[in-house]
Parts: structure tokens; C-alpha cells; sequence
């Protein structure tokens, strides 16, 4: 497997790396070297290769908004020749294709914006693996496959039409119809949350004993790519509503938050959203794709308050199955009312629970193992 450099792309594939683990065959997560951690955090072999890209300073000001019809701006200055997904990959390449050449693998599985994973598939002559982590946003984007992946692919003697982005199987963990049309061999498999390592504490063993609500920025709400909704504000106006409001925030964002009012409380690092969301009536987000899924996952209406890159198409896509709504630089009593509205027992609510069905309808990771083994061994003979 191989990941991008980005902590929640990686968690979305976790659950499929122990599932073939627990069928008894080898995974090790390949990445650049400040994902190792991460990696190993998750009980998985970690292969740190390349060098560090700065997510932010490359990404910043160069990403706007995705929308299934195009919109004023969208993620396509991130993926060209000089843009950030290239250099990505560019920093990763190399390392990998010469980890592959010792290792031999039988199969190389990647997730969206991961560039260097196809390009490395196709040099070491192995069936490659697309493993969504949400709505297939890179198929709505105006994507000049030879100037992109040319110069990557040449690299090693391959031209661009040897490489494919969606390998030879597209795994999709997205309910319809969250998802868009997807071309070639598709997969379904379910999506099982994983967050990172998580402690349940004690305040959340009881029910709440009013409605609950969690807001959340995702793991960038500080200075830099999520920092265009003011999430305080954000807070102070669902706390004005009669409930429970729980930030869920990482421990270096604790004080972007100042004096909040007595009905909200601030996670003390890291709570993972799995074990949070099903106690909620509602859920506010920023329109991450592994934050929505979860979400979805567990039953609970959404707003997304998009902010960059593929957000708001996310949150269209969210809209079409009626288990949420989306909000575009909202006032505070907007918000406010819109999440009254959300955390009521009604279509919305009851839109979650179809999606969350879909979710657990769909077959688990250990029933796709054999689909992967079968790509594999078919390569072989």
C-alpha cells in the first residue's frame, strides 16, 4: 500500500490493510518519512520513504472549489505539472519504485491525489488498486493526463498511457448516491470508520441528557487551509441552541477557542469520531470525505461548512441523499437555525438512517480480500 502524505487518506486505509492482514498476507504502508508514525500507530509496517513536502505552504491559495459543474475554482491548479499533487509525488517516486523492485509485491493499492503509487504499479508491472475515501472528485476535474503523469511515467521508460490512475479495480466504500458515476471495475466494499488511536472517555459511557451536537474543523481548523470559516463563531451559535455542544479539536487549536459558554466542551485531544457520532443529533463539519463517510456511517444529519478544494463538492454530493445540508460563509444565525433543524427527529434524520443501512449493506473489507487476491494471483499466471 502507499499513501499520500496526509493523515486522514491514510485512515481511510487501515481497516482494508488488517483485513488482509488477518487473512494472512503481508502489508506494509509506504509514504513519506513524516507519515511513519501515523502508519505504526495503526499496528501497520511502516516504509518511510522520500522526503517531506509541506502540506500547507504547497497547498494554500493555490486550491478553490469543486463542484460537479465545474464552479469559479476547483483542484485542478493542485494537480498540474508544477502544482502540489505532482510534487507529492515527485518527493516520493523514486524511493518507491526502487522499495518495490526489492520488495515485489503482487499488488499495490493507493487512494486518490497519490500519484507516485499508479506510476510505481505500472513500472514494477503489478495490478494496481484505487481504494476510494469518498466521492470521486479527480473524475469532475479537467485532468491533462500526458502533461501530468507523463513526465512521472517517463521516469522509467512508460508513457502516460501505460499508467492508470484507477488501476485495474476502483474499491468504492460510498453509498448511492453519495457517489458519482465511476468508469472501469468497481468494487464496492464498506466503509468502517477509523479516526486513529482513540481513548472512550468517561463522560461519554451515559446518554446525554439533551441533544448533542459536534462541531469539528477537521485536523487543520488553526491558521492555514481551514481557517476560512471562524469555527468559534461557528460554536458560539449552535451553543445558543438548547444542547450539548462537543468541539471535537486537536490539542493545538484548544485556544483559537477562548471563554465558550458552559454547554460546550472542548475534547482534550484527539476523541475519534467514531466513538463520538453516534451519541449526536447533529454534526457540523468542515466537508472532509472520511469525516462525511463517518458520519454516514453512524446516522447522524450533517452540516458541512465547505472551505477549500473538494468540500463543496463533497457537500453537493452529501445533499443529493438528503442526509444533510451545506452552508456557503454562513451568518451565525443561519447557522444556528439551520442546526435546530438538523437535530430534530425528522426527513433529515431520517435520510441518515437509510444512508447509514446502505453503509452496513455493503460487504465488509474481509469480503473483499478475495476479489484482491484473485487480481493478484491472476497477474501471476
Amino acid at each position: 500500500m502507499s499513501t499520500w502524505g496526509w493523515r486522514s487518506h491514510f485512515y481511510s486505509l487501515v481497516p482494508l490493510a488488517w483485513a488482509l492482514r488477518s487473512a494472512g498476507h503481508e502489508v506494509l504502508v509506504a509514504g513519506h518519512p513524516s507519515m511513519a508514525p501515523i502508519i505504526t500507530e495503526a499496528g501497520l509496517g511502516a516504509v518511510p520513504l522520500g522526503e517531506d513536502i509541506d502540506f500547507e505552504s504547497v497547498f494554500t491559495g493555490r486550491i478553490g472549489k469543486v463542484t460537479p459543474s465545474g464552479g469559479a475554482g476547483s483542484l485542478e491548479p493542485a494537480i498540474t505539472p508544477d502544482g502540489g499533487v505532482v510534487r507529492m509525488a515527485e518527493a516520493l517516486l523514486d524511493d518507491l519504485v526502487a522499495f518495490g523492485r526489492s520488495f515485489r509485491p503482487d499488488l499495490v493499492v493507493w487512494e486518490p491525489f497519490n500519484l507516485a503509487a499508479p506510476v510505481a504499479a505500472a513500472a514494477l508491472g503489478v495490478p494496481g488498486v484505487l481504494s476510494l475515501w469518498g466521492p470521486d472528485h479527480m473524475s469532475e476535474l479537467s485532468l491533462d493526463h500526458e502533461a501530468v503523469v507523463g513526465p512521472l511515467a517517463r521516469r522509467f521508460g512508460l508513457g502516460a498511457d501505460e499508467v492508470s490512475l484507477t488501476g485495474r479495480l476502483t474499491l468504492d466504500p460510498v453509498p448511492p448516491p453519495v457517489q458519482v458515476p465511476l468508469g472501469g471495475p468497481v468494487q464496492p466494499i464498506r466503509y468502517v470508520p477509523y479516526n486513529g488511536a482513540a481513548v472512550l472517555p468517561r463522560w461519554l459511557h451515559e446518554p446525554p441528557r439533551r441533544p448533542r451536537v459536534c462541531v469539528t474543523g477537521g485536523t487543520v481548523a488553526g491558521p492555514g487551509l481551514s481557517a476560512r470559516t471562524d469555527l468559534p463563531a461557528v460554536v458560539r451559535a449552535v451553543a445558543e441552541l438548547d444542547v450539548e455542544v462537543v468541539v471535537a479539536v486537536m490539542r493545538a487549536h484548544r485556544d483559537l477557542f477562548g471563554s465558550l459558554p458552559d454547554n460546550v466542551r472542548l475534547t482534550d485531544g484527539p476523541l475519534a469520531l467514531r466513538l463520538l457520532l453516534p451519541s449526536c443529533s447533529a454534526f457540523v463539519q468542515h466537508g472532509g470525505a472520511g469525516t462525511m463517510l463517518t458520519a454516514l456511517a453512524c446516522g447522524v444529519p450533517q452540516l458541512i461548512l465547505p472551505q477549500v478544494g473538494d468540500e463543496h463538492f463533497l457537500a453537493e454530493r452529501l445533499a443529493v441523499s438528503g442526509a444533510g445540508t451545506w452552508l456557503d460563509d454562513p451568518d451565525a444565525a443561519t447557522v444556528g437555525e439551520t442546526v435546530a433543524a438538523l437535530a430534530q427527529d425528522g426527513p433529515w434524520r431520517a435520510a441518515a438512517h437509510v444512508m447509514r443501512d446502505r453503509v452496513r449493506e455493503m460487504p465488509a473489507p474481509a469480503e473483499v480480500v478475495g476479489a484482491l487476491v484473485a487480481l493478484a494471483e491472476g497477474a501471476r499466471t
